[in-house]
């Protein structure tokens, strides 16, 4: 009997242990597991720091550097010909359709044809190849349309850019490609064709100049419209098709920047913001509440942005300078002045220009000769 208990003993004493070195197996692994963790992170915050300071090192052309008439810039429906009644023909989501009256931009592209002019529509491949050009980087902007396909577009609407009333993701590729930019030649492109003109793939240049666009970087802002998974994992599967564009992603719904954060945090990823409360629009769509949190950028708590770009005038926004303190960093649109870009720069910004040519045309990136 006393033989069996010690057995027993003997038994349970040898269990005991292996439990202990298993535990004690099971907490030295934890902690190697959570130490690699700890050592990607650093490393991943180190490489997008890298990235971010080559970004920096830009100064990027406001949807690619285009020239075009001021009465195309506007919003869409105050660039619009009172109808017989008087009344402003306001864009709709209704059928592609050609507006009845004409966009108020039809006199001046006819005057500037008369004169001369050179017409450069913004978001045009034109516009891109001129950035590229003069050596600057480029902002653009990305919608998915009814077939899949991204397209390189600012407004929801088309009305503004091409006199045609829809929704452009109501409307397919084959339609889309059918229309032009402000009654020019230029088509609206498609992301891919951007991002052959500045990943490093050397079949895509012809001459000297081009190659310099091989270390040129894009800003690509998401365009989304009730589809927030579909779009950033179609922009994402295109975009890694292109292993060596440099680039970084932007977007006003916090939504995109949460899904960046959750699925691609190895993207540098920036929350666009403005002074939402003096937008009545945006106060009646979303209400004062909303639109206040938009505004104090209090989704960032949950997205993380890497950076927050915002209108020049609104830097000095309490919030975002706030941001700044705690490390995420600074982006400004739309300049249009050398002295306010000069600012940004004293401020450790990174600027977004149009209508004018910057003084510093290239720029020096780090471990590289001047492109000059």
């Amino acid at each position: 009997m006393k033989a069996g208990e010690a057995k027993t003993n003997e038994v349970r004493t040898g269990e005991a242990k292996a439990g202990e070195v298993k535990t004690e197996k099971g907490k030295t692994d934890k902690a190697k597991a959570a130490k690699a963790k700890a050592g990607r992170r650093k490393e991943d915050r180190r490489a997008k720091t890298n990235r971010w300071e080559n970004l920096q090192s830009f100064r990027y052309a406001h949807r690619g550097l285009f020239h075009q008439p001021k009465s195309a810039s506007g919003k869409p429906e105050l660039l619009l010909s009172p109808d017989a009644a008087g009344k402003a023909v306001r864009p709709s989501s209704a059928k592609p359709r050609t507006c009845c009256s004409q966009p108020l931009w039809k006199e001046d592209i006819r005057r500037w044809k008369e004169e001369g002019k050179k017409i450069i529509p913004e978001n045009s491949m034109k516009a891109f190849r001129a950035a590229v050009r003069h050596g600057f980087g480029s902002e653009l902007d990305v919608h998915l349309t009814k077939d899949g396909r991204l397209v390189v577009f600012h407004d929801t609407n088309l009305v503004r850019m091409t006199g045609v009333d829809c929704q452009i993701e109501q409307m397919t590729w084959p339609e889309l490609s059918r229309l032009r930019l402000l009654d020019t030649t230029s088509p609206i492109p498609l992301l891919e064709e951007v991002l052959i003109l500045y990943t490093s793939d050397k079949a895509a240049f012809r001459d000297r100049r081009e190659d310099i666009a091989l270390t040129l970087p894009l800003i690509i802002e998401l365009k989304a419209e009730g589809n927030v998974q579909a779009l950033c994992q179609s922009v994402m599967e295109t975009i890694d098709r292109y292993p060596t564009l440099n680039y970084c992603i932007e977007c006003f719904d916090p939504r995109v920047v949460f899904w960046f954060r959750l699925h691609r945090p190895d993207v540098i990823r920036g929350q666009l913001t403005e002074n939402f409360m003096k937008s009545r629009e945006a106060v009646r769509q979303w209400g004062h509440l909303l639109t206040f949190g938009m505004w104090s950028v209090a989704p960032d708590i949950l997205s993380r942005p890497d950076f927050i770009a915002s209108k020049f005038c609104d830097r000095r926004n309490v919030f975002i300078r706030l941001s700044h303190r705690l490390g995420v960093k600074q982006v400004n649109w739309i300049i249009r002045n050398q002295d306010d870009l000069d600012v940004v720069d004293r401020e450790g910004g990174l600027g977004i220009f149009e209508r004018f040519i910057p003084d510093r045309e290239y720029h020096t990136l780090k471990g590289q000769n001047s492109l000059r």
